[in-house]
């Protein structure tokens, strides 16, 4: 290989590497603007954030929850599918909201999980991590799909509080 070849091969190279590091910084950024965007914490007082959650279920008075935790039966959850095949809704959703509370460590947390973002998701996913709080709910086990959820329509589905007071409330809108 001659000199000008070479000259040509590193140079390709250099621009593939540099093209590769731009992708990968974007990438990046592009994470950690999502999440700063859809996630919001903050630390407050209890009755701050038990106020917040009475504000939020007001929306749902009298609506059952998709998902319901059976404490006397091992924490299982059960699934009101009945409530997915009566419902047929044509209302397209937008959001998965997410409020949780840890009481020992005051940290109220805000998820929005634009709907379209579910959609792309594989058919089963586990609609709540709890991150960094402490909340008690075995999530594996909750499995819903986002074509339930659009079946179900807009509205409540789960409101829990487990066994260490940690509140969780996930609606669709």
């Amino acid at each position: 290989m001659d000199a000008k070849q070479r000259k040509t091969v590193i140079a390709i190279v250099l621009a593939g590497v540099i093209v590769l590091g731009i992708m990968a910084i974007t990438i990046v950024a592009g994470t950690a603007f999502f999440f700063m965007r859809h996630i919001n914490t903050q630390v407050t007082p209890r009755e701050n954030a038990e106020a917040q959650f009475a504000e939020a279920r007001a929306r749902f008075a009298g609506q059952q929850p998709l998902i319901e935790i059976r404490r006397d039966r091992d924490d299982e959850p059960i699934f009101h599918r009945e409530l997915v095949t009566a419902s047929h809704s044509t209302a397209r959703l937008e959001a998965l909201r997410v409020l949780a509370y840890d009481p020992k460590q005051h940290k109220l947390v805000r998820v929005s999980i634009p709907f379209w973002l579910l959609r792309m998701a594989p058919s089963k996913f586990s609609f709540f991590n709890a991150g960094d709080i402490d909340v008690d709910l075995d999530t594996d086990r909750m499995r819903v799909t986002a074509e339930d959820l659009e079946r179900r329509g807009p509205g409540l589905v789960l409101d829990e509080k487990d066994r260490r007071g940690a509140l969780v409330l996930v609606w669709t809108e």
